[in-house]
């Protein structure tokens, strides 16, 4: 608004700025501008041009009053139907990227179950001691049982991966004969 109301923005013969223009508008009372018709007669009348003087963008119409809704410009079909087209990329894009996005994290699992199977759980002495405390063993079997199962990962993966009510037994067969 500062732009086009400034006082320095009228430049030239004809030019006026909005004070000349209120001034004009005092002028003539008579004036009521209350409907589309009224403002269009006021425009032929006085030589006042409403319309833009800089390069319209085909995303911006401008509508003449007279017009019915019925009559839509070609350019306003054309620019709905090219809204309707970039929508429908923007969906398909969207659909697209949480396809990939899914298919990798789909590799990403099987490539987990892939690691797993050739790469075995390493477990620390502080995990197996604390497998070991509930099976009830007493100090020195618990010292024992861990000094084997660190040494042989093999043993403790087996002996978690059996149910906690067979454990002790299981054990108890793997040490002895590991002796």
């Amino acid at each position: 608004m500062l732009e086009l109301f400034a006082k320095d923005r009228a430049s030239g013969a004809q030019a006026k700025n909005a004070k000349e223009r209120n001034a004009r508008f005092q002028k003539n009372d008579n004036v009521n501008l209350e409907t589309f018709p009224e403002v269009d007669d006021f425009c032929a009348g006085n030589d006042v041009i409403l319309e833009s003087q800089f390069d319209i963008d085909d995303d911006i119409q401008v509508l003449h009053p007279t017009s019915s809704l019925a009559e839509q410009p070609s350019s306003a079909k054309k620019c709905k139907t090219r809204k309707r087209k970039a929508e429908q990329e923007n969906e398909d894009l969207a659909s697209m990227i949480m396809n990939n996005v899914g298919s990798v994290a789909n590799a990403i699992f099987e490539g987990n179950k892939i690691l797993e199977r050739v790469y075995h759980r390493e477990y620390t002495g502080e995990e197996i001691y604390n497998a070991l405390e509930p099976m009830g063993l007493e100090p020195r079997e618990i010292r024992r049982a861990l000094r084997y199962l660190v040494a042989n990962q093999a043993d403790a993966r087996a002996l978690f991966s059996c149910p906690p009510q067979i454990r002790l037994g299981f054990l108890t067969d793997m040490m002895d004969s590991g002796n």
